[in-house]
C-alpha cells in the first residue's frame, strides 16, 4: 500500500509525471504498481527557506519501509522531483512505516486481509 504524495508549488504537473512517480514508488519498494496511491497537489501556494521558487514536500508511507532504504529512496524521488524543475536542495522527503493494522481496506484493515485463512476459522 505504497502512498506517495506530493505537496508543490510548481504549477500544472503532467499526468505522465504522476504516471512515472507510480513505476518509480514501485520499483523502490518492490511492491506491485497495483498497489501504489499516487496523490499530486500542485500549485500549491508555497515557500521552503523564504523563497517561492520551486519546492516540494514528499511523503512516503508504506507498510514494512525500512530506514536502511530511505537514503535510496531519496535519491530516486530526487531525480524525479528534478523532472519538475524542483532542485534537491529545495525539497523535503519524509517517510512512514504504518503497521498493518494502522491501515484499512476493504471494510477491514490490512492485518485482517493477510491474515491466514486458518487463522480466521477460529475467529
Amino acid at each position: 500500500m505504497p502512498v506517495f504524495q506530493l505537496f508543490t508549488n510548481v504549477a500544472d504537473v503532467s499526468p505522465e509525471f504522476t504516471s512515472k512517480a507510480s513505476k518509480l514508488v514501485a520499483s523502490l519498494t518492490g511492491k506491485e504498481e497495483s498497489r501504489v496511491a499516487v496523490i499530486i497537489s500542485d500549485g500549491l501556494k508555497m515557500t521552503f527557506g523564504g523563497s517561492a521558487e520551486p519546492c516540494a514536500l514528499v511523503q512516503c508511507h508504506s507498510i514494512g519501509l525500512d530506514p536502511a532504504d530511505h537514503a535510496r529512496y531519496s535519491a530516486g524521488i530526487a531525480q524525479l522531483l528534478s523532472d519538475i524543475g524542483v532542485s534537491g536542495d529545495r525539497h523535503y522527503i519524509q517517510f512512514y512505516a504504518p503497521t498493518a493494522n494502522q491501515i484499512g481496506k476493504c471494510g477491514t484493515t490490512i492485518e485482517e486481509l493477510t491474515r491466514p485463512k486458518e487463522d480466521m476459522l477460529h475467529l
